[in-house]
């Protein structure tokens, strides 16, 4: 010992107070998404052919609802029938090849275990995916008789027999989306009777679903009604009112631009 005194050693560590040692931790917070920037969102959608599509009916059946009240047509009449004459023959033109999308949409149907359940399933599918499949391939040859390039007088039996194929697609579409909403209902009621909260968010997911669901059953009804004047007005030579058949077209559009814009 030479008589002097060593200062302490430092170390790294802390001493640990008290208050500190019985702080609960802090809980871990989850921020919701931003929001993204509405022209980004815009640039998407319009990319997307379904989503030009759903702009052009809406545009379309606005001009028929005005041209179904006479105090709105008036002198713009002639006009707005060019327009609407006109949209109806751009929209054919994005129909080309989606007849391939229920190609597909069968194909993964009948192979899905979990939606095609039974035979019933698969009938409904075939007759929902292959009569809209067969309209949208029609609808081609429809497109290129009214261009001019295949002779006029196509026209009217194409048109014929793809409106049919539309009601029998339509027809098998609510039908296979009517059971299919039910198998949500059953899920539902059956994570209704679990606890936990994955159960809880499989709920909030379901009941989204199933929201989605009806909403495209409704659409699918709305051009139905649409199809069955199409075809009334072949045979019977009158079809609906011009109103109901305009209002049905402007129910159809604005549910699909929602899914549309919400998917993209």
């Amino acid at each position: 010992m030479n008589g002097t005194t060593e200062p302490p050693l430092e170390t790294n560590s802390k001493p640990i107070v008290a208050s500190e040692r019985e702080r609960p931790p802090k809980p871990i917070t989850i921020s919701p998404p931003p929001r993204r920037d509405f022209l980004l969102h815009l640039e998407a959608y319009l990319a997307r052919r379904d989503g030009v599509d759903k702009l052009l009916k809406i545009s379309r059946y606005t001009a028929k609802i005005l041209l179904a009240t006479s105090s709105r047509g008036g002198s713009l009449s002639p006009q707005l029938q060019a327009f609407e004459s006109s949209v109806g023959l751009s929209r054919k033109a994005f129909r080309l090849g989606k007849f391939i999308q229920d190609v597909n949409s069968l194909r993964f149907f009948s192979f899905s275990k979990t939606l095609c359940s039974s035979p019933l399933d698969l009938f409904l599918a075939i007759v929902a995916f292959g009569g809209e499949g067969v309209y949208f391939f029609i609808e081609q040859f429809v497109w290129l008789a009214k261009a001019g390039l295949l002779p006029s007088e196509l026209a009217p039996p194409l048109q014929k027999l793809s409106t049919w194929s539309e009601l029998i697609g339509y027809v098998g579409s609510v039908a296979l989306k009517t059971r299919e909403m039910e198998k949500i209902k059953a899920s539902i009621e059956a994570r209704k009777k679990e606890e936990g909260d994955d159960d809880e968010m499989d709920l909030e997911r379901l009941n989204g679903k199933l929201e989605l669901k009806k909403l495209s059953i409704v659409q699918d009804a709305a051009d139905g009604v649409m199809a069955l004047s199409d075809v009334k007005s072949f045979h019977f030579g009158t079809g609906f009112s011009a109103m109901v058949c305009a209002v049905a077209g402007m129910i159809s559009a604005l549910i699909s631009t929602n899914r549309n814009w919400r998917a993209c």
